[in-house]
């Protein structure tokens, strides 16, 4: 499947708009107006023609036909991604007002760590500690915010992992390229008509019997990391994610927070101290009020103290402000 089977669905301004390389996120909002964001500035679009309701409603079901989804006022939200791996979503009507609400992440380019370092997105010898505890097989998570380029982070940093260890990368949706030959891909999928519900906890469990060197979660944001802490507390080392954070900090408090929402009676303090144990290190990344996408900051986590009710942390790196 190619751009090709669904730009035909837009008007042609919009499939202009989608093809073009400069632009990371395309919103629709509705009939309210389009934006785009370039090179981490967010700015309106001026269209010739406005958008109707009736043209992106078309548009939205004929993509989620072909991408066999469906998107209709019982089933109003849509979450998927395109062959090369740009996420859409989508809210239309009843939930969302002014008609439907699309919004398209594309990944226009991979970068390495070596375009990231030119760019000025992470020091060298930030590369090189991460890519050393990894190689040190050690757990790590990348925390930031929507944008913030954790995924482009999360896929320069796989690519330092060596070729002949075998991966399991688990994703909602899947979009990162991988270049290993021994790489299982899986994707978790929500429950539409015709297709049960694969959660992000069931193939956890299932990655354990599938001999994995590391298993690679795209993004943590919900319970299945209770059963990520217990993969890495058993012996499985070299795991690497992401998670939606404001700091290194809060990563490890989100993490813990994650877990603790999959058994109504884990004990708080119990499952921070898993959390300490399983992580070894976290990287924030975020974008600046210039728009610019960049590590602020790398720690160790060196464990948990139940007195202070806090995490044992090591600052190796932090960007000026």
């Amino acid at each position: 499947m190619s751009w090709d089977l669904i730009l035909g669905f837009f008007p042609e301004e919009m499939q202009r708009l989608i093809l073009d390389e400069t632009i990371s996120d395309l919103m629709i909002n509705g009939t309210t107006g389009v934006f785009a964001d370039r090179n981490g500035v967010v700015e309106p679009v001026a269209l010739r023609a406005q958008l109707s309701t009736e043209t992106l409603l078309a548009a939205t079901q004929q993509i989620a036909r072909k991408l066999g989804q469906n998107l209709s006022e019982q089933n109003p939200i849509l979450n998927t991604r395109l062959p090369d791996g740009s996420r859409v979503a989508v809210v239309g009507p009843p939930a969302s007002i002014h008609g439907i609400t699309m919004t398209i992440r594309k990944f226009n380019q991979w970068y390495s760590t070596d375009d990231l370092i030119a760019a000025g997105a992470m020091p060298e010898r930030v590369r090189d500690t991460v890519v050393q505890m990894m190689n040190e097989k050690k757990n790590g998570l990348i925390g930031g915010g929507t944008g913030a380029g954790k995924t482009t982070l999360l896929k320069a940093l796989l690519d330092h992992i060596p070729n002949h260890e075998r991966l399991c990368i688990i994703e909602q949706p899947a979009e990162l390229q991988v270049l290993h030959a021994n790489a299982l891909r899986w994707e978790a999928v929500e429950a539409i008509p015709g297709q049960a519900e694969i959660t992000p906890s069931e193939l956890v469990a299932a990655a354990l019997r599938h001999r994995p060197d590391r298993i690679i979660l795209g993004e943590i944001r919900n319970e299945c990391a209770y059963d990520l802490l217990q993969a890495m507390n058993t012996g499985h080392g070299g795991t690497l994610s992401t998670i939606h954070a404001r700091s290194a900090w809060d990563a490890l408090d989100r993490l813990s927070n994650l877990a603790l929402s999959a058994r109504p009676n884990l004990n708080h303090g119990f499952v921070r101290s898993e959390a300490a144990q399983a992580i070894d290190f976290v990287v924030y990344c975020e974008r600046d009020q210039r728009g610019r996408r960049r590590v602020r900051e790398l720690i160790t986590v060196e464990g948990y103290s139940h007195h202070e009710q806090s995490f044992t942390t090591n600052i190796l790196y932090r960007a000026a402000a």
